[in-house]
């Protein structure tokens, strides 16, 4: 026993260490990661903007094809045949009755002057047979000739008036052939085309030149009849270009639906304003949509709210304690800038609309000032 004690005491002392720097790192581990914790803070809120979602009445829409066409789109055709001696270069801009074309009008000028010379003429001989009436009738009173000789005056003087007259017509078409030579502008416009050049021979009613007015633009497209129910002149349509979607109200109904295509033709008139912020010309290709049902409410959302992935689409909803919660939901019809949703949006919840993408569930919010619209404007702004 005395030996084995003696074996036995050498071994004790490193048992002793082992246990003793095991203690002490089980008591300094909890210190470790405390320590570890505090050096890593939480992050700050996310900066976001919000916007409430809204019950609205929303009309399925039908969207058509359409085109931006003018309503003042002519060939502007000759009058009168002659040879060319000038042509509008294509890009002039034209006030109403400026010169189109011009040509040779020699000839005219010449008749013209014929013209004048025959009226002239007989409007002489008119006053010489009223002075010869004049003298007839003294003559007669005073019982120097029969009444004969003053009924042949007066037969003289009237066929000269008649033939004045008729120089008179003769004199104005001349003039008005003068005026012809010179093809102008029907209306203000621009020069987009031109079917003579300069040498040619204008046969009349030969076109001369397009002229367009880039002014007075209109949307046309056509639509099946079996929306006539819910089409009228008045009745709301939206037209959209480039992402951007204008309301405006349907300004033309053609209520005849072609034998081909069984459609109706519809026409609205965007004003100078909305031209000028789509960038529409004459030519331009839009969609028009028009209501294809009666009006439904919805649950409505700004577009911005909606973030797709590939897995489906999502809004961002914050709550009372300023928490990021996804929400799945489906896309339904678009309107002014909102899209209807299905899902567990309710009216008046607060969506992000700006900075969603990088949200995570559970993460904190911090709502930018200023920046978050609440249901009821949001609806003004609508109705605006």
């Amino acid at each position: 026993m005395t030996h084995l004690s003696a074996l036995a005491r050498p071994l004790r002392l490193p048992l002793l260490v082992l246990a003793a720097a095991a203690t002490a790192t089980a008591l300094l581990l909890p210190l470790r990661t405390q320590s570890q914790d505090q050096a890593a803070p939480e992050p700050p809120p996310a900066p976001v903007d919000v916007a409430a979602a809204v019950e609205l009445a929303f009309a399925p829409l039908h969207w058509a094809p359409a085109s931006v066409a003018s309503r003042e789109d002519a060939r502007v055709a000759a009058e009168i045949g002659g040879r060319v001696v000038s042509v509008a270069e294509v890009g002039t801009r034209l006030r109403r009755g400026d010169a189109l074309a011009r040509m040779d009008a020699a000839a005219l000028g010449l008749a013209e002057r014929s013209a004048i010379a025959e009226h002239d003429r007989l409007r002489a001989q008119l006053d010489l047979a009223r002075r010869q009436e004049q003298r007839y009738q003294a003559l007669v009173a005073a019982a120097g000739i029969s009444g004969a000789q003053l009924d042949q005056a007066v037969s003289e003087r009237k066929m000269r008036e008649q033939d004045l007259a008729s120089a008179r017509v003769v004199l104005e078409q001349a003039r008005l052939a003068l005026r012809q030579a010179t093809v102008v502008a029907p209306f203000d416009g621009v020069v987009v085309e031109r079917s003579v050049e300069r040498g040619e021979f204008l046969l009349p009613g030969a076109p001369v030149a397009r002229l367009v007015n880039t002014q007075a633009l209109e949307v046309r497209a056509r639509a099946p009849v079996t929306l006539a129910a819910q089409l009228r002149e008045g009745v709301p349509v939206s037209l959209r270009h480039g992402g951007e979607t204008r309301v405006m109200p349907l300004q033309t109904l053609v209520p005849v639906g072609d034998d081909a295509s069984r459609q109706l033709e519809l026409r609205v008139a965007p004003d100078q304003a909305t031209l000028d912020a789509l960038g529409l010309v004459v030519g331009s290709a839009v969609e028009l949509g028009v209501p294809s049902a009666e009006p439904r409410d919805v649950v409505a959302v700004p577009r911005d709210a909606v973030v797709m992935r590939a897995g489906g689409s999502h809004v961002v909803r914050v709550g009372d304690d300023q928490v990021a919660e996804h929400l799945p939901v489906e896309l339904g019809a678009t309107q002014d800038g909102l899209v209807e949703v299905q899902g567990a949006v309710r009216p008046g919840d607060s969506l992000v609309v700006r900075g969603a993408e990088r949200l995570q569930p559970g993460q904190r919010v911090a709502v930018s000032v200023g920046r978050a619209l609440s249901r009821d404007a949001l609806a003004g702004a609508i109705a605006q």
